[in-house]
């Protein structure tokens, strides 16, 4: 249950007030002294008697709680909250073939994350690009996990000519994007080396990512067993990018620390998509506004009738 005018329940505590002069005003007589009638037990009409003002309070309280609004969502009324549109755009370069733990590479570890990804994915659709020297578009945007999931499992570095095309990499994704309704247009974009290619700048593509409103995460795989070679990654462009996007860049250098990356990424978009919410509702106010005519009806009847104080 949710109310629509949540502070109104605040009113609740008039009921402490009036409660209050419901006491002062069932006093009796003042009388010298009480002791001829000590011994005398109340009758139930008297002692029932005490117990009215109690009906006064439950309708200033229901009385608050409809006026707050109380509503139940109705189950079989649900809107879906709104799914994201997202290409991923990997790097497939020699370079991913290095070793980026004992037992895997760099190209393995990526695989491994972003098939859990996809997994994860709900209302999503994802597609995907890979990258060398140019890009290729393996898959639209969809919402076939099941395809996704083979196709990512499938990639080999090779496909291409070699060589390190962002630029390319990152406009083939966007293309994909271009004509996107959703909500959330987003391009994940990894790489563990720079820029070499002769084809559109990443700079260019950035720009054109702007203008469709996509923001662009950019992934900075580097490596620990081997520094050196993280001197390929060009940080300061993959931050440029994910900053003119309003994106965020980061740096990845354990299959731990990818998976923490992606769903950080998959965390902060959520929070941009409206979430799950009732079109229709079954609506409470009616029921507690009637509870508190009822306690005041209740209230009137039993004073005017069996509780009445009989005339001075």
């Amino acid at each position: 249950m949710e109310f629509t005018e949540p502070l109104a329940l605040a009113l609740a505590f008039l009921a402490v007030p009036v409660a209050f002069l419901a006491r002062r005003g069932s006093r009796g007589y003042t009388v010298p002294s009480t002791a001829p009638v000590a011994a005398i037990r109340p009758t139930l009409r008297l002692r029932a008697a005490r117990f009215v003002p109690v009906f006064r309070v439950l309708a200033v309280v229901f009385l608050a709680i409809a006026i707050a609004g109380p509503r139940e969502g109705d189950a079989d009324a649900v809107v879906p909250g709104e799914g994201i549109d997202i290409v991923l755009s990997l790097d497939i370069s020699s370079s991913m073939d290095e070793e980026f733990t004992p037992d895997e590479t760099r190209l393995e570890a990526t695989r491994d994350v972003v098939r859990e990804f996809i997994r994860t994915r709900q209302d999503d659709r994802v597609g995907v690009v890979v990258f060398q020297q140019e890009a290729l578009a393996i898959s639209p945007p969809s919402l076939d996990y099941e395809a996704l999931d083979s196709i990512i499992e499938g990639l080999e570095s090779g496909l291409l000519t070699d060589g390190t095309g962002i630029g390319v990499g990152l406009g083939s994704a966007l293309n994909m994007l271009q004509d996107s309704t959703a909500a959330s247009r987003v391009v994940i974009l990894l790489t563990d080396g720079e820029h070499n290619a002769t084809s559109i700048t990443p700079e260019e593509a950035a720009e054109l990512a702007v203008s469709l409103k996509i923001r662009v995460y950019t992934i900075g795989v580097v490596d620990q067993i081997n520094p050196g070679i993280n001197s390929g990654i060009d940080e300061e462009l993959l931050r440029a990018i994910a900053d003119r996007t309003e994106a965020t860049y980061f740096e990845a250098d354990s299959p731990q620390s990818l998976q923490d990356v992606y769903s950080e990424i998959d965390s902060l978009e959520r929070s941009r998509v409206g979430r799950e919410s009732f079109e229709s509702f079954t609506e409470w106010a009616p029921w507690f506004a009637g509870a508190a005519a009822s306690m005041i009806a209740l209230e009137l009847l039993l004073r005017g009738t069996l509780l009445r104080r009989a005339p001075a």
